[in-house]
């Protein structure tokens, strides 16, 4: 067995794997409400307008694509009609204008990101046009992250070149898996040689990043083809690369209902998919991050992870300083004020919201002392797999063992098993932890001890 290796047993598998969150934020998304909206929301930028030598982080979401990958949990629109980009451009113009009004004098911007949805089904001038509206309105600093998410089946040299001209700097790119029968099962065809053609236009392009998505769980994947997958893109040497586990929850995306439940490796199976990705990438050289993100030892990610110095937000894990973010257009969530608030979803929604004079807020959440103690602490264990409890105690004024007696308590089965040790004030998530650091994160969220509390997530491992 590799020193890389993490042995998990079929025990440990039963125990612990269970529908848990992936703690992109705290509190989780189904705890927000509805009877958050567009007055709170101003209240936080308002907020964060008395803060404005602050950089902020931006997203903005283009929900289109060409076609539904059946596999998929992100808020999308499958649409070919012509126009529909344009006129959803020119109202995230709106939403941007009243966005920056109500922050006053702080524009300055470190990180930009688009996601979607296909970003790149915008066509360069398309681009060009959003790009504009954001930096008329912001200011991008000199050494600001700027990227995007594309899709390489449809993405052109011509876009990626339009996109460095404008300053991005990091492109992320889907390949999920390159294995036929996987990629049949989830309606997403996409050869060896379409992500290697956008891989090098990319880097010819000079971008300074190259992120793959990889997920695993996916219907009929196998341990052989996957990491033949794994070998394929470790010759290409992206800059970082994240690995998913795929979420199948058909309550929340109905359209997952297509895919056979027992198509679905699970348990040990899965858990084999992500330990093999694991031991290679970092046979490779690839040092892990996080719960689900590897990078090259020279990327400014690991870097940040020796310096204890890396943060995670709704765009995965970043080195980004900026501590509060702002969504724009459909479905996109902000993170600011003391608050989260998430647009509506629905296009007509988030339309009709904007022709009213509203910014387009559907629910949010406003964090009370209690959460942003218990947000911080959950995001350093994600971050860090360590946290330094004396750290807590200056940060927060509060003595650790007494305000999470009953959280010690509760980890004690997780120091007997091997996941953590402690050491003075100092609490370590060792290897076999860090697979599932999930479950560790559950035991400090309060929300999951309420009767109301027992959402449905997707499984931990």
């Amino acid at each position: 067995m590799s020193g890389n290796a993490i042995h998990v047993t079929p025990d440990l598998l039963v125990r612990f794997d269970k529908p848990g969150p992936r703690y992109t934020s705290y509190p989780t998304a189904p705890e927000w409400k509805e009877k958050f909206g567009e007055p709170e929301y101003r209240l936080a930028l308002a907020d964060a307008a008395r803060r404005p030598d602050e950089p902020l982080s931006v997203y903005v979401h283009i929900p289109f694509c060409h076609e539904r990958c059946i596999y998929c949990g992100c808020n999308v629109v499958v649409t070919e009609k012509e126009g529909v980009a344009d006129q959803y451009l020119s109202y995230v113009e709106r939403e941007l204008e009243m966005a920056a009004r109500a922050l006053g004098k702080r524009r300055d911007v470190a990180q930009l990101h688009w996601g979607g949805g296909t970003p790149t089904y915008l066509d360069v001038p398309q681009i060009r046009r959003l790009f504009g509206a954001i930096t008329r309105r912001f200011r991008l600093s000199a050494d600001a992250e700027i990227a995007l998410e594309v899709d390489p089946r449809v993405t052109s040299r011509e876009q990626l070149l339009a996109l460095r001209e404008l300053g991005f700097n990091r492109v992320s790119m889907g390949v999920q898996d390159l294995d036929l029968a996987v990629q049949r099962a989830i309606t997403r065809y996409q050869t060896e040689a379409e992500t290697t053609g956008v891989y090098e236009w990319a880097r010819e392009a000079g971008f300074r990043g190259i992120n793959f998505d990889l997920v695993y769980g996916l219907p009929f994947q196998n341990l052989e083809s996957w990491q033949q997958t794994v070998e394929s893109v470790i010759r290409l040497r992206p800059d970082r690369l994240a690995v998913y586990s795929y979420a199948h929850v058909p309550w929340i995306r109905p359209h997952q209902k297509w895919i056979p439940q027992e198509s679905l490796p699970l348990g040990r199976d899965k858990f084999e998919l992500f330990a093999a990705a694991r031991e290679k990438l970092l046979a490779a050289g690839y040092l892990a991050i996080g719960m689900d993100h590897f990078a090259l030892p020279e990327d400014e990610l690991s870097h940040a992870v020796a310096e204890r110095r890396v943060h995670r937000n709704f765009m995965g894990y970043t080195v980004v300083p900026a501590s509060e973010m702002i969504g724009f257009g459909t479905s996109s969530i902000g993170e600011i004020g003391g608050c989260y608030a998430q647009n509506h979803v629905k296009l007509s929604r988030y339309y009709e919201s904007i022709d009213q004079g509203q910014l387009p807020t559907a629910r949010g959440f406003s964090l009370s002392q209690d959460d942003l103690i218990r947000r911080y602490l959950i995001r350093r264990l994600m971050c860090d797999f360590h946290l330094d409890t004396r750290q807590i105690e200056e940060r927060f004024n509060i003595r650790y063992d007494e305000y999470f007696a009953a959280e010690e308590a509760a980890l004690r089965e997780f120091y007997d098993t091997g996941f953590l040790a402690r050491d003075n004030g100092e609490i370590v998530v060792l290897p076999l932890g860090q697979a599932f650091i999930r479950n560790v994160a559950m035991v400090f969220d309060a929300y999951l001890k309420k009767p109301e509390g027992h959402r449905q997530f997707s499984r931990t491992v």
